[in-house]
């Protein structure tokens, strides 16, 4: 990438590296490897385990709390931390920071201030064309260089916390707030100057409420709603963000709450319901809804093309992030969080044909794809099955909440522990699992490391995961 070229956050990305937006053209440089949503790294081999070879636990960093990591250049990785409220940790304000990481001891090279961001809700960073790293936290938007100097920061309009945002081809960042963890409230847009963080068209507050996080495929943003999808479009000529009418798919079905996040495939938008939940260390036998989770799809061309199926089948099922995609053979991966189930289906037309499924297997954050490998990177958290009951959960949440914030608990976990586990991704089959000191499941953003290794992360825990 040229000098000139860097400087121009219009300019776009590399050819093949990132598939929409002004990203930087490296892979990983935003949350999900990019506003598609995908979860693949693209223009990175993937593990390739091979038979002998296994996972090894080289770092683990304990890291209370921790969001999301990117990278940048090779060797560049960053970190969105903050700190956490006592109590309800959705009830006081908060801080955010970003720190640069050693990629092999994970240990800060680089920390930003702890910025005020006031009530938390897990924000997003990304690594933009024009070189800076962007960071929305709570209710503020900040703009740093790569060393992490402070270059630019604005309190957001709304005073709700703001979960992430998308940069589009032309440079500037479209971000919402979302009423979490209800979504009663509808949700307002912002679209943001990329040099200064000032709106460049008038705020846009859609009809309905918004708990997802966006995606995009460059020109336009997709949003989840508490009802339907919607697709917007920043009109420049108008100077007003627009929502596109004649596609607007409603999913909601009674008995069923919110989505979360959505993929954009090249023809069709994946996406699954029953978001809402009462998770706290794991996100087993919390859902509130007493229906099965689904995956919901539509063609992006035909907002009456929407279809859906039962992920799991079992009651109180629930999720709180993306499926994935695999753009090779038109793999699906989805998960019921709630009930411990991963599946995978094969897109042929507008159909999902079922692949494989696993059971009692318990993973709930956010997955990595690697199409040339066939391997699948997932979590799978094993606990006490009787931590998980009503009356225990009513009893203990508060006090088992306080002892996480405790090093030694963290680093010796009594009660679960996560595990990063490879698959298959056309058969579902293991190709390595290793053991992560995490008392907290992994709800979050890992990344791909940078030289056939991972880098886990959960609420409580870092990690880094090497084969070997």
């Amino acid at each position: 990438m040229s000098e000139e070229t860097s400087k121009d956050p219009a300019a776009g990305p590399a050819a093949g590296v990132i598939e929409a937006g002004a990203y930087w053209p490296r892979p990983w440089s935003g949350e999900d490897g990019g506003p598609r949503r995908v979860c693949r790294p693209e223009g990175q081999p993937g593990l390739d385990i091979q038979p002998g070879e296994q996972l090894k636990l080289e770092v683990f960093r304990d890291s209370f709390a921790a969001d999301m990591l990117i990278r940048r250049e090779p060797g560049e990785l960053y970190a969105l931390r903050h700190d956490m409220p006592k109590g309800d940790p959705l009830a006081g304000d908060c801080e955010g920071w970003v720190e640069k990481l050693d990629p092999e001891t994970l240990q800060p090279l680089t920390v930003t201030a702890r910025f005020p961001a006031g009530r938390y809700w897990p924000g997003g960073i990304a690594a933009h064309a024009n070189g800076d790293i962007y960071m929305i936290f709570g209710c503020w938007a900040r703009r740093f260089s790569p060393e992490l100097e402070l270059k630019a920061e604005r309190r957001l309009p709304v005073n709700r916390p703001y979960n992430s945002f998308v940069i589009l081809d032309t440079g500037e960042l479209v971000t919402k707030d979302c009423d979490a963890p209800r979504g009663e409230a509808s949700s307002t847009f912002s679209v943001l100057d990329p040099e200064t963080l000032e709106s460049v068209v008038p705020e846009l507050e859609i009809p309905e409420g918004s708990i997802a996080r966006l995606a995009s495929d460059g020109k336009s943003v997709t949003c989840v709603g508490t009802e339907s999808v919607l697709r917007l479009r920043l009109d420049r000529e108008l100077g007003e963000l627009v929502i596109d009418e004649q596609w607007r798919p409603h999913y909601a079905v009674a008995g069923q709450t919110f989505g979360w996040d959505p993929v954009l495939a090249d023809e069709h938008v994946f996406w699954m319901d029953n978001g809402q939940n009462e998770v706290d260390w794991t996100m087993r036998d919390t859902g509130t809804a007493p229906t099965p989770v689904r995956l919901w799809w539509c063609r992006l061309d035909d907002q009456d093309a929407l279809r859906s199926v039962e992920i799991s089948g079992l009651p109180y099922g629930t999720e709180s992030n993306p499926p994935a995609w695999d753009p090779e053979r038109g793999v699906v991966v989805a998960y019921d969080a709630g009930n411990a189930v991963l599946r995978a289906w094969k897109l042929v037309g507008d159909e999902l044909e079922p692949l494989w499924r696993r059971d009692d297997f318990a993973h709930a954050g956010h997955l990595i794809v690697h199409p040339d490998t066939r391997e699948l990177i997932v979590q799978d958290f094993r606990d006490l099955a009787f931590t998980r009951g009503k009356g225990f959960r009513r009893l203990f949440r508060r006090p088992i909440q306080s002892l996480g914030r405790r090093a030694l608990v963290r680093r010796y976990p009594v009660m679960g522990a996560d595990s990063l586990v490879v698959l298959d991704l056309d058969t579902g089959e293991e190709k390595g699992r290793v053991k992560v000191p995490s008392p907290s499941q992994s709800f979050l953003f890992p990344a791909p490391g940078f030289d056939r290794d991972i880098y886990y992360l959960s609420m409580t825990s870092m990690a880094r995961i090497t084969v070997g």
